[in-house]
This record gives structure tokens, sequence and C-alpha cells, in this order.
């Protein structure tokens, strides 16, 4: 499999960027990767998480998913649950260097970061727009960053450019697109100095109310979102949507 992640270290910050296609768009083989590259980090890893230069993510490959059966929906809504949580869960600090469109799923991987610097793009949940819900556990990374604005966007399909994100509390920093990449790294190397053992046990006292709402969660839900990722209403405005995007 040819990598679309690259894992380079810079003054003891790893830098891992998500190098697939034009805008990252999110397909089994993308997101195994970035949940292979977290779970295989030290604990005591500082990580920047970036893009390609031209986006973060975009979001779901929805090409891909109407090109597959039911049984791929299924492994890319896990993929995707997988990768966004080793991103939570890692112990160490987590920035994301978001250099574009952060969208969907997309936003869902900024979210799980502990800092995000934003250079430009949208960032947001509007896939209900298209028809597709997400599995709960991912609901609730987003309800941690986005708290009572989480309702109003998602069943509004909304995504915000970075004004908007910044005043959410969204984004935590809007950078220029030129030093953006040098600013996230220097802020790793700071946040470096934290003793690891005590920056870990901060994080996961931060994230436990979110860890009990994933673990309270009926596990039944997330095979219903699945099941309706299939029905033919929802892929018929999968379809609208690629079409759309194939027009402009």
């Amino acid at each position: 499999m040819t990598s679309s992640v690259q894992v380079t270290r810079d003054g003891g910050v790893t830098l891992i960027s998500m190098q697939h296609g034009k805008v990252n768009a999110l397909d089994l083989e993308l997101l195994t990767q970035v949940y292979e590259v977290f779970a295989g980090l030290s604990a005591d890893e500082v990580v920047v998480l970036t893009g390609n230069g031209r986006a973060f993510s975009a979001g779901l490959d929805m090409r891909r998913l109407l090109d597959e059966d039911a049984n791929y929906s299924d492994s890319l809504l896990q993929a995707l649950t997988d990768a966004t949580l080793a991103i939570f869960r890692h112990p160490a600090p987590v920035i994301a260097a978001i250099d574009g469109a952060a969208i969907a799923g997309g936003a869902l991987l900024a979210f799980a970061a502990d800092y995000r610097m934003m250079a430009g793009g949208v960032i947001g949940l509007p896939e209900l727009s298209v028809g597709v819900a997400f599995p709960p556990a991912l609901i609730e990374v987003a309800r941690y960053v986005m708290g009572k604005d989480l309702r109003m966007h998602l069943l509004g399909a909304r995504a915000v450019k970075l004004e908007e994100a910044l005043a959410a509390g969204f984004v935590d920093e809007i950078v220029a697109p030129d030093s953006l990449l040098e600013a996230a790294l220097a802020n790793g190397r700071e946040l470096k100095n934290i003793p690891a053992v005590s920056y870990a046990l901060v994080k996961s006292q931060l994230h436990a109310p979110t860890e009990q709402c994933i673990a309270a969660t009926d596990v039944n839900v997330a095979g219903h979102v699945a099941k309706a990722w299939m029905n033919d209403a929802v892929r018929a405005g999968i379809r609208t949507q690629v079409e759309r995007i194939k027009s402009k």
C-alpha cells in the first residue's frame, strides 16, 4: 500500500501530514493509515497533524462510497471512528495545523486534537445536507469542542469560515498560511517542556465526561447509522452531492 501519511520528526515534535489526493478525501486506506500511525506513537510524542497545503481534509470520499458495497461503508465508518479516537486518546499534546478545508470527517479529525491552528478554508459538520449521520462516538468528540453549538451546526449542516470558527472556539488561533506549519511546530516544542505524565493526567481528566458518554452509548446506534448510509434516499443525496462537485 502506498503511504498517504508522511511522518517526520522536527525538533522533538512528530509531524504527521496527510497526503492523499487534492483534498485528502477520507477513504478506508487513508483512515487506516492515520489510525496505525497514531497507534504506533510512543505515549510522550508531541504531534502536529496537518494536511497537504491545499486542504486538511474535505471529508469522506463520497465517490468511492457509491462505488463500493455495504461492507465498505461499514468499514469506512469504523475506520473514521478508530482514527478519530486514536487522535483524541493520544496522551501527549496533539496540534491540528489546519491548512485548508476541514469538513465533516476532516473536521472530526481536527476536533480530536488538543489545539487547532487554522490558516484558511472552512470547518464544520455539514454532512446532514447530504443526508448522512455519524456514529455516537464521533458526535461526542464534536460535542467536546463545539459544546452547546453542536445542535445548531449539526442539524443546520453548517461549515464556517475562520473568524466565526475562532469566535465559537472551534479553532484556537488563526495563522497566516505561510507561517502555519512553523508556528504549529514551535507550539509543539513549547508544549514538550510540560512533563508528559502531568499533561496526560490533565488531558484524561478533561476527556473523562466525553469518554463516559461514549462508553454509555447504545452499541446498536452505530449499527443503525451504518445501515442508514445504505438507505436509497441517503445514497441519492450522496449521488447528488457528487454530481454537484463534478460540475464545479
